[in-house]
C-alpha cells in the first residue's frame, strides 16, 4: 500500500509557512509593482491569507495570460497573480518533499539536487554503458504532444490522492486545478508553481511502468522529454508500441511528431545540450539565440537602455550554459558578438 500523509493543512496555513511562502513567491520579483504592494502590506496579507484558507473562503483569482518570446520558442504563460502564487508557494514547501521519494532516481525536472546538467551527465553514462561491448547503441526519444495543455484534471487528482490524504488540503489543490479550464477539465497553466509540480506526478505513472513493466533499465525523463537507450532495435519499437499504449489508456496524452529512433552516433538533442559518448556540445538553436541576444545587448548598451550589471549577469549565465560542454571557441566567437560602447548624450 502507497504511503498517504495526512494532517498537512495546519502546517500549510500556519503564518511562519505562509511568510516563508511569500518570500519564495517574492524572490527576483521585489520589484514588480503588484509586489511591491503586497510586501508594504505583508502582515496584513499574511492575516487575510490565513483566514481565507482556513476557512474555507480562498479560490484563485484568475491568471494573466501573455506571451513568452524567446530566441528559441514561444509559449503562451498563465501566470497566477502575486497574492495566489503566495498560496502555490505554501502547499508546494509542504507537500513537494512527500513526493520525491515516490519519483525514479531517473526523474531530473523540478527535482531539488538534478537538472540538465545531471540529466546529460546521466546520458553519457548510459552511452558508455550500452557501447561498451562495442555494439552499436540506439535512442528512442519521446516528447509529449501539447503536454501542460492535455493533463487532465481528474487523473492528475487521482494521482495526487495516493500520497495525500487530507481532505483540506486536497480541496485545496483540486481549487488550483480546477480554477483552470475547469469547463473542460483539461490543461494546466504554465508559469504557476503547483503545474510543475503536478506535471512531474502526472507522468511518473509513465517512468515506473517503463522502469518496472517493460523493465527498461537505460531510460530518464527531463519534464515531458524522455529517452530510452539501448542495442536492439526491435525491442526499442516494442517499448514504443507499450509505452504509446499506457500514455493513450491511462494518460491520455500521446506523443509528438519529434519522437524517433535513431542511431546514438548522431548526437542526442536532450536537456539544452547534444550528447555523444564522449564529448557534450551546445545545443545549435541556443547557441544562435545567444548571437542574436548579444548583438541586441550591445545595440541596448550603447543607447544607455541596459548598464554593465545586466550585461554582466547574462555574459555569466551564457557562460555557466557553456562550462558544462566542449564549447570554448563556440563561446568565444559568440561573445564576440558583445561590443560595449555608449553613444554621446546630447545633454542640451
Amino acid at each position: 500500500m502507497p504511503k498517504t500523509h495526512n494532517h498537512l493543512f495546519d502546517e500549510i496555513t500556519s503564518y511562519e509557512n505562509l511568510y516563508r511562502a511569500l518570500h519564495d513567491a517574492a524572490r527576483h520579483k521585489r520589484y514588480h509593482t503588484d509586489v511591491i504592494g503586497i510586501l508594504f502590506k505583508q502582515e496584513e496579507t499574511i492575516e487575510q491569507l490565513h483566514s481565507e484558507m482556513r476557512n474555507g473562503s480562498w479560490f484563485p483569482s484568475g491568471y494573466r495570460e501573455f506571451m513568452c518570446k524567446t530566441e528559441v520558442k514561444r509559449r503562451i504563460i498563465h501566470a497566477p497573480d502575486f497574492r495566489d502564487r503566495i498560496v502555490h508557494h505554501a502547499i508546494c514547501g509542504i507537500v513537494a518533499p512527500l513526493f520525491l521519494p515516490k519519483f525514479i532516481a531517473d526523474s531530473y525536472a523540478v527535482t531539488p539536487g538534478k537538472g540538465t546538467h545531471r540529466a546529460v551527465h546521466r546520458v553519457q553514462g548510459f552511452l558508455r554503458e550500452a557501447g561498451k561491448e562495442g555494439a552499436p547503441v540506439y535512442v528512442l526519444q519521446c516528447d509529449i504532444h501539447h503536454y501542460y495543455q492535455s493533463i487532465r484534471h481528474e487523473i492528475l487528482f487521482e494521482q495526487i490522492k495516493r500520497t495525500i490524504r487530507d481532505k483540506r488540503v486536497l480541496e485545496l489543490w483540486w481549487r488550483i486545478i480546477d480554477g483552470f479550464n475547469g469547463d473542460t477539465g483539461v490543461g494546466l497553466p504554465i508559469g504557476a508553481l503547483t503545474s510543475q509540480l503536478s506535471a512531474n506526478i502526472y507522468l511518473n505513472v509513465l517512468d515506473h511502468f517503463v522502469k518496472e513493466c517493460i523493465g527498461w533499465k537505460m531510460y530518464l525523463r527531463y519534464m515531458d522529454d524522455f529517452i530510452l537507450i539501448g542495442n536492439d532495435k526491435r525491442k526499442l519499437w516494442s517499448a514504443l508500441a507499450d509505452i504509446r499504449w499506457l500514455l493513450d489508456t491511462k494518460l491520455r496524452l500521446e506523443l509528438n511528431s519529434k519522437t524517433a529512433l535513431y542511431p546514438a552516433c548522431r548526437g542526442i538533442d536532450f536537456a539544452g545540450y547534444r550528447t555523444w559518448t564522449n564529448h557534450v556540445l551546445p545545443r545549435k538553436r541556443n547557441v544562435k539565440a545567444a548571437k542574436r541576444r548579444f548583438s541586441k545587448l550591445s545595440k541596448d548598451f550603447s543607447e544607455w537602455k541596459v548598464d554593465y550589471d545586466d550585461v554582466h549577469q547574462r555574459v555569466a549565465s551564457f557562460l555557466g550554459y557553456m562550462s558544462h560542454c566542449n564549447g570554448h571557441d563556440t563561446a568565444a566567437s559568440t561573445l564576440e558578438r558583445l561590443k560595449l560602447h555608449r553613444n554621446h548624450l546630447d545633454t542640451d
